[in-house]
């Protein structure tokens, strides 16, 4: 186990060096052909544009190292409150309709108006996100449902695709810190380090809830989380 995880830490160091190096090469590029007007006119927007995006792209790597640390040294505080699930679906679904649209997926939400869910608002998004992210990115022309329902003592939301699925031997690896998907993949599975449903995973815990998840390869996967009532 120690050696498995030695390797995943030297391959994620790796992935870090890659991914940090790649976007900051495109803007300092792209900065000195500003600075020498070495740029033609008609292609300074799309520099800017992309100057822009890898920006923000990095932003993300950078924050998303620095949410998993904090989880892991336990500086995370929790702000819980009851959250309309409702909206929070609409909200999420709003965020998230043009990535969808681009796959030709559709938000479907399931919920009743006056369910909620006692949580952290931030934490709880950020939740939602990641996992709805994941799933519209393995789902082309399909649905991404999202469903709650609440019972005596707690609140269960269900996500739900109609996309590719995981194979059954990668199900236990998708909560490692340093999982990569399939380098076949079009992209990164699980966030941009592979840490997206590491962090997911343990945001839930810090709810005193749990998430699991059921998939069947080319039909589709279902995460399932549990968040105990107030």
């Amino acid at each position: 186990e120690i050696d498995r995880l030695e390797n995943r830490r030297r391959k994620f160091i790796a992935d870090v060096s890659h991914e940090l190096k790649t976007p900051l090469t495109t803007i300092s590029g792209l900065v000195e052909g500003f600075k020498n007007d070495l740029i033609p006119e008609n292609e300074k927007d799309r520099g800017l544009d992309l100057i822009d995006r890898e920006a923000k792209r990095l932003i993300r790597l950078v924050n998303e190292n620095l949410d998993y640390e904090k989880i892991r040294s336990n500086q995370i505080k929790l702000n819980k409150v009851s959250i309309h699930l409702h909206d929070m679906f609409e909200l999420i679904e709003e965020q998230l309709f043009v990535l969808a649209r681009e796959k030709g997926n559709k938000i479907i939400i399931d919920a009743n108006e006056h369910d909620t869910v006692y949580a952290d608002y931030d934490r709880i998004t950020q939740i939602l996100i990641n996992i709805v992210k994941n799933s519209i990115q393995f789902t082309t022309g399909g649905n991404i449902t999202l469903k709650a329902r609440k019972t005596g003592k707690e609140t269960v939301i269900e996500i739900e695709d109609t996309g590719i699925g995981i194979d059954t031997k990668e199900i236990e690896s998708i909560w490692d810190r340093f999982y990569k998907a399939d380098l076949s993949r079009t992209s990164s599975m699980f966030g941009e380090f592979g840490l997206g449903l590491s962090i997911v995973k343990q945001l839930v815990q810090l709810h005193d809830g749990n998430i699991n998840v059921v998939s069947e390869k080319q039909k589709g996967t279902k995460f399932t989380i549990v968040f105990p009532n107030e």
